[in-house]
This record gives structure tokens, C-alpha cells and sequence, in this order.
């Protein structure tokens, strides 16, 4: 405080009052602090989100990109292999939507885990009819089978097939990492779908090899296995493993799914594999929805979330210490504080958060260096959203 600044009366200047409030504090040490992180959160954001999420830019965009000078010796695709992307550069290839992640991913399990629980109890009806353990043995054969049906197809099928192969090609750069994913995608789906046939066609044969010992029949001994469609297995082992004794038993489940997977002629097996093949597509699709497609990107998202969280609430906090910078403000003075005094106390604590606010929004410069538009055209985003508003 300037020794000049109190006079006689024990008042304070305008000035005073902006030191005394403008002092360091906990509250205001704590935002200082939050808004690094969500500074920090906010570039790894931005810059997932222009890379498209891939390290590496491709050949001809880089060659464009490096703005620096060819070596002497002509030397200039040294130069240009690894540039640093900067403020203001864009690549073109980046994620433009928001991240689709889920609030709460415990959620997501716990729908995850009702499904289970339902088709266990639907398929235990099914399984404890012929069960030698009774009803206690067909619920554990059902949430076996539930198990292995539903977290099939929720991860491999629907949070690494679906989820990836939604990503869009980077034509630009074959070998990329988005590239690599997709492919990983398709591949996930490939074999997802096909366990997710066998497991229900197998619990299928098994409810319906069970409904023909229960009435003492057998399947004809001349059904083909060599008719689409059925999984790839050699017809010779097909026919031997299924004229043997393991054959007549509920053993062979399996392996008539895989070689007359459609030969059901118990109603009970059809619906079990009907009600199989329906939890499957609505576990595939929760798994598709469990993340963004771009892997890393909603940890980006998720990551700037809870930066900008802990930022609003630590500018809660230094706007709750306003009582007690003014009761300092009072002891220095002496005496209670005017509404002129109180109002520069409130204006000298917003002007100082006021750029950290900024961080909780996205910024017309942000706007610009992540799409690469100029500034007369995120005016006109401006001005539509605040006339849509």
C-alpha cells in the first residue's frame, strides 16, 4: 500500500483497495493453478482434434506445412519429415464433431449387466427343463452362455468393430493410424459375428438336442454338412465326429452349429436363438455408443471436462472469498466500506479472473486455429448462433 494513499480520516484510495484485493490468496493461487491444467487440457484438445488422432501427417501435407528454408544442398525432404504443427495450422483431416461419450460409463455396464441377468433368466426356462441339476443348473448353463454372448458383442463387436470401422478413410496417408484402426475394426466384427453365431447356435442345438432325448428321438443319419451356410470345417470331419457316439450326446452341440448350423426343429431352440441373436444387436450397438470412434478422443474430451470443472469451481471459490477481502479491506481502513468502495472490490476481482474465464468457452481464436477458418467466418458462426438463440 502507498504510504501516501491513507489520509487523516483513515480512508483509502482506489488504489489501495485494488492492492488489498489484488494481494495473492489461496482462492486465487487455486485458479491461477486450475486454469494451467485446462490450458494444457485445452491445446491436447484442439490438437487431437486437428491430427485426427494419428502422430504423423502425411508426405504432401508436410511438404506443404514446413515453411522453413531448404538446406544448401537441396536436402529438403530432411527438412520436411517431421514438422511441428503450429498455431494457426490446420491439416484438414482433423475430428470435427463432439466427442459422444457417455456421462457416466458406470451406466453403460450397468445396462450391460441387466441384459446378462435377463437372458440368463430367459434362457435358464429354456436349459432347466432337461437339466439333470434342475432349474439351479440351467440358470449357470444360461449365464454362461448369456456371458459369452453378451460381452462378445458388446466389446468385440460393437466398442472395436462398430465403433471403428464409423471412422471416416485417410486417403491421403494408406498406412495411417486411422487407417489401421478401421481395418483392426473390420476384422473385430468379422470375428465378433461369427462367435456370436456359434455361441447361440450352439446353445440352439443344445436346447434341441435336449427336447429329442427328452421324447427318445435322433436326427436323421444322412443331414448334409456340406450346404451353405456353415462354418469352415472340413465335411469329412463333420460326418465322422457326428456318426460317432459323441454324436447322439449334447457334446455334439457345437459342432452341429458349425456343420448344419440350421438344423433346429424344436420351437424352443429357434426362439432361444432369436432371443440370442436380439440381446447380441442391442449389446453391439451400447458398445458402439460406449466411446468416440477415434480412440483417444474422448479421454481429449473428457480430459478438458474435468479441467474446466475444477477451473469453475476454484472461480466459485475466489468469488466466495469476497467477504474475506473485504473484512481486510475494513481492518486496514478502520471503519465499514461505502457501495462505491464494495463495488470496486467486486470490479477488481472480476477483472482479474476475467481471462481465466475465457478458458471455460470456446474462443473465436480457438475456432480458427483448429478448423483453419478465417476470422470473417467464425464472425458469421457468431452471429447465427446468437441469432438461432
Amino acid at each position: 500500500m502507498n504510504d501516501h494513499a491513507q489520509n487523516a480520516s483513515g480512508a483509502l484510495t482506489d488504489e489501495d483497495i485494488v492492492d488489498l484485493t489484488s494481494r495473492p490468496s489461496d482462492a486465487f493461487n487455486e485458479v491461477v493453478l486450475q486454469a494451467d491444467y485446462t490450458t494444457r487440457a485445452a491445446l491436447s484438445f484442439y490438437r487431437f482434434r486437428q491430427l485426427g488422432g494419428d502422430y504423423h501427417l502425411p508426405a504432401k501435407r508436410k511438404a506443404r506445412q514446413d515453411d522453413a528454408p531448404s538446406s544448401s544442398d537441396g536436402d529438403t525432404d530432411r527438412t520436411s519429415r517431421h514438422p511441428k504443427l503450429k498455431l494457426g495450422q490446420t491439416t484438414g483431416r482433423g475430428v470435427h464433431y463432439i466427442s459422444s461419450h457417455p456421462k457416466v460409463p458406470l451406466f453403460q455396464m450397468s445396462i450391460i449387466a441387466l441384459m446378462i441377468i435377463f437372458e440368463s433368466a430367459a434362457n435358464a426356462y429354456f436349459f432347466a427343463k432337461q437339466s439333470e441339476f434342475g432349474l439351479a443348473g440351467g440358470i449357470f448353463q444360461a449365464a454362461a452362455v448369456s456371458l459369452a454372448n453378451v460381452a462378445t458383442s458388446f466389446f468385440i463387436v460393437g466398442y472395436w468393430g462398430m465403433r471403428h470401422i464409423s471412422m471416416p478413410l485417410d486417403l491421403d496417408n494408406i498406412f495411417s493410424r486411422r487407417n489401421l484402426y478401421v481395418f483392426m475394426g473390420l476384422i473385430a466384427i468379422i470375428v465378433g459375428l461369427s462367435l456370436v453365431f456359434l455361441v447361440n447356435l450352439s446353445a440352439a442345438h443344445y436346447r434341441n438336442i435336449l427336447d429329442m432325448q427328452a421324447l427318445g428321438q435322433e436326427l436323421p443319419a444322412d443331414l448334409p454338412t456340406k450346404v451353405l451356410p456353415h462354418f469352415i470345417v472340413d465335411p469329412a470331419v463333420c460326418e465322422k465326429i457326428l456318426s460317432s457316439p459323441l454324436g447322439e450326446t449334447i457334446g455334439s452341440a457345437a459342432t452341429n452349429a458349425m456343420c448344419r448350423p440350421f438344423a433346429l426343429h424344436s420351437l424352443d431352440a429357434m426362439v432361444l436363438f432369436a432371443l440370442g441373436l436380439a440381446i447380441a444387436a442391442f449389446a453391439a450397438f451400447e458398445g458402439r455408443r460406449l466411446d468416440s470412434p477415434f480412440p483417444g478422443f474422448s479421454d481429449a474430451a473428457r480430459g478438458l471436462e474435468r479441467a474446466r470443472a475444477e477451473l469453475r469451481d476454484a472461480l466459485y471459490m475466489f468469488e466466495d472469498s469476497y467477504e474475506d477481502i473485504k473484512e481486510e479491506v475494513v481492518e486496514v481502513k478502520g471503519s465499514d466500506l461505502t457501495p462505491k468502495e464494495k463495488m470496486l472490490i467486486h470490479r477488481t476481482m472480476s477483472e482479474m479472473v476475467a481471462p481465466y474465464i475465457k478458458l471455460l468457452r470456446t474462443t473465436d481464436d480457438g475456432l480458427s486455429d483448429e478448423f483453419g477458418l478465417e476470422q470473417d467466418i467464425v464472425d458469421q458462426f457468431r452471429v447465427k448462433s446468437r441469432a438461432d438463440g
